[in-house]
């Protein structure tokens, strides 16, 4: 098929094809409005039936969004393997060695997305920062 070694992994299992930048884009697309609907379902539950955000705003809430954020992707990442955009167009995340990924991984890989610019730094790199930095690409299903 493809030498995995100019893609980046450094697996002998030659069935793994790394994701193109489009199905990249689609899955961050996706998962970008799965973010914001739980974010506002948040929002909602927050405001609306408890009451619990000021009307001048809070740091606290900043914070408590950007862990929503890292902790959407980990948690479908740890448990399926993959994102809701990632399970549409066929893909997951496996380490650069072609195995599952561990959650230390996964939630590194998470937190590298709070990296400003991270999300045109495929631009420079193949693989993108947030997979660079955590030793994982996201390749297709077989």
């Amino acid at each position: 098929m493809t030498d995995n070694k100019v893609l980046g992994i450094n697996s002998s299992d030659t069935n793994l094809r790394l994701a193109d930048t489009s199905t990249r884009f689609a899955n961050h697309f996706v998962d970008t409005v799965g973010v914001f609907f739980i974010v506002f379902v948040n929002a909602m539950v927050l405001d609306g039936l408890l009451g619990a955000i000021p009307k001048d705003g809070s740091p606290i809430l900043g914070i408590y969004f950007f862990v929503l954020y890292v902790f959407y992707h980990a948690l479908f990442e740890h448990y399926f393997g993959k994102t809701p955009g990632k399970f549409l167009s066929k893909t997951h995340v496996v380490t650069i060695n072609g195995l599952r990924p561990t959650f230390a991984n996964i939630l590194g890989r998470n937190l590298c997305r709070l990296i400003p610019l991270d999300n045109i730094s495929f631009l420079i790199s193949k693989r993108g920062w947030h997979d660079e930095f955590s030793k994982t690409c996201v390749v297709y299903d077989n």
